[in-house]
């Protein structure tokens, strides 16, 4: 009797642990209603978290009702859900020309049957990308730079940046070079060149190339200062060929990638007799 019993006593043990791994059919997702239109999620492309709306820390939920034809046309949006920002709000209401859906079906015919379909979208921020404080990249300018380095670097995956993950991945694989410490160096705070009787304060930004082998082969103008001469000077303090630090890969091996560089002009103090 008691050789049964710890043989019992043991397959009791054993399924208790071995049911977590097979849940009961029971919780299965039931399968759609078929009288009901639904949404292809195929055909859904999330939407761009708005740079203003991510820059002021907006977020919220946003509800959004369409027709659905016959044919899985998806038509007549309305927002239902309001994310309390009209731009976050807008940004879902951009993507609809790109979806489709399924159309329900009468239940007595089985012919396709129009329809409404309801769905939700949250814009929610997650820990925020690094960033460099005053630099302003357009969506086109961060894709230039981005096939530039996806050129580059032929193998490796570089995402696109339409989320807090997603952009700090790119940061991290393709625009976090740095120049070493013994080149970086800026120009004067006002070159003479530029001098004139309207001198004023003036920021700009540049974009350096830095090779995998630790060269700056390229530099490009951002955020112009607006004074052809500072950007001239500007560039001027970063010779190609200068020492840099690419990024790195998953592998630790050096990546070719992009770098920041931001200076504000200050014009000298104005002498009087």
């Amino acid at each position: 009797m008691k050789i049964v019993y710890h043989r019992l006593r043991a397959l009791a043990l054993s399924a208790i642990c071995l049911a977590p791994l097979f849940p009961a059919v029971a919780q299965d997702k039931p399968p759609p209603d078929p009288t009901r239109s639904r949404l292809d999620v195929t055909s859904f492309r999330q939407p761009d978290y708005p740079m203003a709306s991510s820059r002021l820390g907006e977020q919220g939920r946003v509800g959004i009702s369409v027709d659905c034809a016959v044919d899985g046309r998806v038509s007549d949006p309305k927002v239902t859900e309001s994310s309390g920002f009209e731009r976050l709000d807008n940004a879902v209401l951009a993507i609809i020309p790109g979806l489709r859906c399924f159309p329900g079906h009468d239940p007595a015919s089985g012919k396709p049957i129009a329809g409404s379909v309801l769905f939700r979208y949250n814009f929610k921020l997650g820990p925020p990308a690094p960033s460099t404080s005053g630099l302003q990249l357009s969506r086109d300018n961060v894709r230039e730079l981005l096939d530039i380095a996806r050129a580059a670097n032929p193998g490796l995956t570089i995402p696109e940046p339409v989320d807090s993950e997603s952009r700090k991945a790119v940061w991290d694989l393709a625009l976090n070079a740095k120049l070493t410490p013994e080149a970086s160096r800026k120009p004067q705070d006002y070159p003479t060149a530029a001098a004139g009787p309207l001198q004023q304060l003036m920021s700009l930004s540049i974009a350096f190339f830095c090779s995998a082998e630790g060269r700056v082969t390229s530099v490009r103008v951002f955020n112009s200062s607006g004074n052809p001469k500072l950007d001239a000077a500007m560039a001027d303090a970063l010779p190609l060929q200068t020492a840099c630090q690419p990024t790195t890969g998953p592998d630790h091996r050096p990546l070719a990638s992009w770098g920041f560089i931001i200076h504000t002009f200050i014009p000298p103090p104005s002498s009087k007799p």
